[in-house]
């Protein structure tokens, strides 16, 4: 055999182990299922689960100021050494703090010698409320026909609370010089003046 042409087996061997080395590689199992495109910003922003809505406060808004509600005559009449607190704010889960998520006006005198609270709020309120309100108090509380109105009082710890319904009002007063009914009488008629109940 001459030189060339064992050249040329050669170079055929040598082709023949390249294809031959080429198809060794590649696996004889099917190829891999395509994987899916990812979602698109506008495809992943619609997904997210929208927020409810907030719910609306029950009660229509209360709009008068303190001095309204309850005058400064009145306060004077009532006891002489009690001032507006204009910062004044409920404290959280009282009565009053319900009132102000309402809607509703809350208001606080201080005594200036004895530092004493009167805390008065009222709320205006649909008549379904109004009336599951009366009836918790009939349970929780004592009913009174002091305040002129259908009203309620009772003592919490060192604290009187009155409850006064006038027209779509609830008025809420509160404070440590109210030892009984009559004590908040002036404060609840008051309110309900300045409400024009």
């Amino acid at each position: 055999m001459s030189a060339s042409a064992s050249r040329v087996l050669i170079a055929l061997a040598l082709a023949g182990l390249v294809v031959g080395g080429v198809s060794a590689c590649s696996p004889d199992t099917p190829a891999a299922p395509a994987t899916s495109p990812k979602p698109t910003a506008s495809a992943t922003a619609t997904a997210k689960p929208t927020p409810s809505a907030t719910a609306a406060p029950v009660g229509t808004p209360v709009d008068i100021d303190c001095n309204t509600l309850i005058t400064p005559q009145a306060i004077y009449d009532f006891n002489p050494n009690f001032g507006l607190k204009d910062s004044y704010k409920p404290a959280a889960g009282t009565e009053a703090a319900d009132i102000v998520a309402m809607n509703g006006l809350a208001c606080g005198w201080v005594n200036q010698t004895s530092g004493e609270v009167v805390e008065v709020a009222v709320a205006n309120l649909p008549a379904d409320k109004l009336t599951e309100l009366k009836n918790a108090f009939v349970t929780s509380s004592n009913s009174v026909p002091t305040y002129g109105v259908e009203g309620y009082f009772k003592v919490d710890g060192t604290i009187g609370e009155a409850e006064a319904f006038g027209g779509p009002y609830w008025v809420s007063a509160s404070s440590a010089s109210f030892y009984e009914p009559g004590d908040a009488v002036m404060i609840v008629d008051a309110a309900l003046a300045g409400l024009g109940q």
